[in-house]
């Protein structure tokens, strides 16, 4: 009796191991045909999309690189190169520096060239924030180091400090560019700007369209004729509302130093260069240009207003810098222009 059950078991087993194997076997050739072959029933292979093909969320590219001004005669240059030479230099505001672009040509600028490199967004890579989005002056930001890249003060400030220090760490190594934590954190370890891919950003950096050639900044200046000719913007145009508006001069204050103070200087001190320009330097709106200076309150407002609402280009071989239209533009409200004339007004009293 034992050895009859031990048969049947044995028999059972064997009959359930085929019906696995062959229903095992029927699913294979149904999808993969006898030809072995999974393609030949129509199954497509599994494929697998590389990172690297998906898109990029990225902000708004700005073109780059981007000049310091609208000249074409500006100098191709490598972040890294403009940077050491002003560093070198012992980092000027306002004076000129020295440095060799790509092309070995030698050029001069100023720290209105380094400046975009920390508050221009998409130069470092497309999609990179601005430094100053991080390192600005609310020293607030966790990740800010208590660095402010939006001026140069600030900048000349260091890092580690809070408001009411006056200076921190320098990261400009005291003029040596080798040892300093700016060229460390952008090129030796290749830290910033924050999020970068170790390829997205050559090894000296973008390139960037700054300054002049020196032989273009220091050219003769023609002569200009002598008279008691009313100053007067080059671009065509009349004046706009503002010169009919009640102006604020706290608000113009803000005005002038968000729009116009790079160029014109702290309160209208002037002093800012202006190489391939026949006066060299930015005019300065405290004192004013006599000409413009008028008994009239709406014709001192008015002569204003015509070099704002429609900008102006400087007589000269290749000035670097021009006056915006700022009106014309919409770069500015015409409020805001009733605002800055009246600030400007209140400098030459």
């Amino acid at each position: 009796m034992i050895r009859h059950f031990k048969i049947w078991v044995f028999i059972l087993g064997f009959i359930l191991a085929a019906l696995l194997i062959g229903f095992a076997g029927s699913i294979y050739i149904g999808s993969c045909s006898y030809e072995n072959n999974c393609l030949a029933r129509g199954r497509s292979q599994l494929t697998h999309t590389p990172i690297s093909t998906l898109e990029k969320v990225s902000l708004q590219a700005t073109g780059l690189p981007f000049p310091s001004s609208s000249s074409s005669d500006n100098c191709a240059v490598s972040a890294g190169v403009l940077l050491s030479a002003w560093v070198s230099s012992d980092s000027p505001e306002t004076q000129p520096f020295l440095f060799s672009d790509m092309n070995g040509v030698a050029c001069e600028a100023t720290f209105a060239d380094v400046q975009p490199l920390f508050i221009q967004s998409n130069f470092w890579y497309q999609g990179s924030l601005a430094c100053t989005a991080c390192h600005n002056a609310s020293l607030s930001s966790a990740d800010s180091a208590q660095l402010d890249l939006s001026s140069y003060a600030g900048i000349k400030a260091g890092s580690h400090h809070s408001a009411g220090s006056v200076t921190g760490v320098d990261i400009l190594g005291g003029g040596d560019w080798p040892s300093s934590k700016l060229n460390q954190a952008l090129f030796v370890l290749r830290q910033m700007p924050y999020g970068r891919l170790l390829e997205s950003v050559p090894a000296d950096g973008p390139i960037a369209l700054a300054g002049l050639p020196v032989s273009v900044a220091n050219a003769t200046p023609t002569e200009t004729p002598t008279g008691n000719e009313i100053a007067a913007p080059s671009n065509s145009g009349g004046t706009g509302n503002a010169a009919n508006l009640n102006g604020d001069p706290v608000a113009g204050k803000q005005v002038y130093i968000n729009s116009c103070q790079l160029c014109h200087g702290t309160d209208g001190q002037g002093n800012v260069l202006n190489p391939g320009s026949d006066d060299g330097t930015v005019p300065p709106l405290s004192p004013i240009d006599p000409s413009l200076v008028s008994m009239d309150a709406k014709t001192n407002a008015a002569n204003l207003d015509l070099f704002i609402q429609n900008g102006s280009i400087p007589s000269g071989v290749n000035p670097a810098r021009d006056m915006p239209a700022f009106g014309a533009e919409n770069g500015l409200t015409q409020q805001q222009i009733a605002d800055v004339i009246v600030y400007v007004l209140q400098l030459n009293k």
